[in-house]
């Protein structure tokens, strides 16, 4: 063999060599990867319930008895609807009486040793939760609803893993709208969804650090009513009080709206701006102070002077409730809420609730960012909600009020005389 048939030789032999060892890396790189992927989860934190439940009214309350909760009931026949929407919106416009729900969810294998919750937006009115065949939850009763409050329930115990599961829902509803109507449905392992009533945004707002700039204002300086921007609004019967220019003060630079009797009747005090003040779109706020007691309760609102014309809120509008003081709700809690379509087939949200603790004290801001997409509800600049519902196009005008108990029997329960203060009101528009 010449030299050169030996370095060629030789090369080979190692190139053969060096082939095999990268080879060999290779493929122990594969396996690493592949062994460290496998201790990793692509499971998610949260798992949607709102498609595709099985659904049957229960007028006759029978459901318990027949045990529509079991896993093994067939309930094939059954329709199907959807959580986020009211049931008078899928078929069932005269169901007041219980109505059932099922679902199987597959829960992932890797939850297992995790804290787990079933968690509803809100149900209209009450209702009893089954997981796998057993009741786990229950709320709402002695007509307290939980048509405006989130819930959630502990599960981790009654899923099999890695399994179906059969989650199934007796709601109970009272009256008007029913169901799981308000989301989220969801079945999570994220423990901030436990976390109740809490704001979207963890920085206050400022109007004029995105665009917006006053537009019209009136902080009640002087000791009458600016008949230029406010007017006393709908004088007479309300509730079980009486709407008067007696119960509305200007003093010391605020607006102070009262409840107190006179002569065995309720005088309470309201203003609006409709004919001197109406816009569309903006950031809406008030500075004030709440009312004391149960029964009346505080309330700054926009109104459409056309709302009981039509049915569609783009061109009719919207009631926007930016807030309401129901202090009997609890006294850190304030709700927000939409109406629309005033008439024998007016529609609501339902109340939306922010917690703020100490908000019966003291002085605080409310607001509402009306855009032609969405509206977001604030308490001392926080963004609690943002609504993409009922959105109007039109102008309306902006109301403070202070309204009576709906009943004498609501009104037993309130501390007379009392009264809403305003420091000021403040409207701004885009630049």
């Amino acid at each position: 063999m010449t030299s050169l048939q030996n370095t060629i030789l030789s090369f080979t032999l190692s190139l053969i060599k060096t082939i095999k060892f990268a080879t060999k890396f290779m493929l122990i790189s594969f396996v690493l990867l592949i062994a460290s992927g496998c201790g990793k989860t692509d499971s998610p934190e949260s798992i949607d319930l709102s498609k595709n439940w099985r659904f049957s009214p229960d007028e006759n309350n029978i459901g318990q008895s027949e045990k529509w909760y079991a896993p093994n009931f067939d309930d094939s026949h059954w329709d199907k609807i959807d959580a986020g929407k009211r049931w008078e919106d899928q078929g069932y416009p005269n169901l007041d009486s219980f109505g059932w729900y099922r679902k199987t969810v597959d829960v992932p294998l890797d939850w297992k040793g995790k804290d787990i919750w079933i968690k509803f937006g809100a149900v209209n009115d009450a209702y009893e939760l089954f997981v796998n065949g057993e009741s786990v939850s229950s709320f709402g009763k002695a007509n307290i609803t939980f048509a405006a409050k989130p819930s959630f329930t502990k599960v981790s115990d009654n899923l099999k893993y890695g399994q179906s599961n059969l989650v199934a829902v007796k709601v109970n509803d009272w009256g008007n709208s029913g169901g799981l109507w308000r989301l989220p449905a969801i079945i999570t392992t994220d423990k901030t969804e436990t976390d109740l009533f809490k704001p979207l945004s963890e920085t206050p707002f400022v109007p004029e650090k995105v665009g917006y700039e006053l537009f019209w204002q009136d902080e009640f300086n002087g000791d009458k009513l600016d008949t230029k921007k406010w007017f006393v609004r709908g004088v007479g019967p309300r509730g079980v009080g009486y709407v008067s220019p007696d119960a509305v003060e200007l003093k010391d630079g605020f607006l102070k709206l009262h409840a107190f009797i006179e002569n065995d009747s309720l005088k309470i005090g309201a203003v609006g701006t409709s004919g001197l003040f109406m816009t569309t779109y903006g950031y809406f706020e008030c500075r004030a102070q709440l009312q004391k007691s149960t029964g009346n309760w505080a309330a700054f609102w926009i109104q459409s002077p056309g709302i009981s014309q039509g049915e569609d809120p783009a061109k009719f509008g919207t009631e926007i409730d930016i807030f309401e003081y129901f202090k009997k709700q609890g006294g850190d809690f304030v709700s927000h809420n939409l109406h629309w379509a005033y008439g024998p087939n007016q529609k609501s949200t339902g109340a939306f609730l922010s917690k703020v603790e100490g908000v019966g004290e003291g002085f605080h801001t409310f607001a509402v960012e009306w855009t032609p997409d969405k509206y977001a509800f604030f308490v001392d600049g926080y963004k609690y909600y943002e609504i993409k519902q009922a959105i109007s196009h039109i102008d309306e005008y902006v109301i403070l009020s202070f309204e009576p108990a709906h009943s004498m029997e609501d009104l037993k329960e309130a501390v007379l005389p009392d009264v809403f203060i305003v420091d000021y009101v403040k409207v701004y528009k885009k630049k």
